[in-house]
């Protein structure tokens, strides 16, 4: 067609999903599954769930949230959140706090019980993922290092939709 329009016989523009990204992509898909599966059972050593260890660390890094900001960066729905925060509740990590302008809502806050057993739950499992790593070569461990950004950025992006 002479006026710009793509006729039928065109082929359809590439997709952002396609080429590179989709090879990148079918390459990663399998490693990080099995990475996250192999990960889950390696937790099952743990006092805390990755759900609840999650929310510590979100109060963490956030400070004290409402019940229903904190299920929407967990990426769960309020009654999930509400039942893992009843659970660490029981175990004196965190407190739930009355909203003064809204008599309905609730915050969450870290205890400093819960402050140092996040503390402590992090530093036990950045040991024995650092027991994983030094199974690699140094070249590979200096690869993976270099990855952090660009895996970084790939959260972000994910946190962004």
């Amino acid at each position: 067609m002479t006026d710009g329009e793509p006729s039928a016989a065109d082929p359809a523009p590439p997709a952002a999903h396609d080429g590179p990204a989709l090879e990148l992509a079918t390459l990663f898909r399998p490693i990080m599954l099995r990475l996250d599966l192999l990960v889950r059972r390696q937790n099952t050593q743990y006092e805390l769930s990755r759900a609840q260890t999650s929310i510590l660390h979100t109060l963490a890094n956030h400070g004290p949230l409402r019940m229903s900001y904190l299920a929407r960066l967990e990426n769960v729905r309020v009654p999930t959140t509400s039942n893992s925060v009843s659970v660490i509740e029981s175990m004196g990590y965190v407190t739930r706090i009355p909203d003064e302008a809204d008599r309905r809502g609730v915050s969450v806050a870290l205890t400093d019980l819960g402050r140092d057993r996040i503390k402590q739950v992090l530093m036990d499992r950045d040991r024995d993922f650092a027991e994983q790593l030094s199974r690699l070569s140094p070249e590979h461990r200096a690869v993976l290092a270099d990855a952090v950004p660009a895996l970084t950025s790939l959260l972000d992006a994910f946190d962004a939709d």
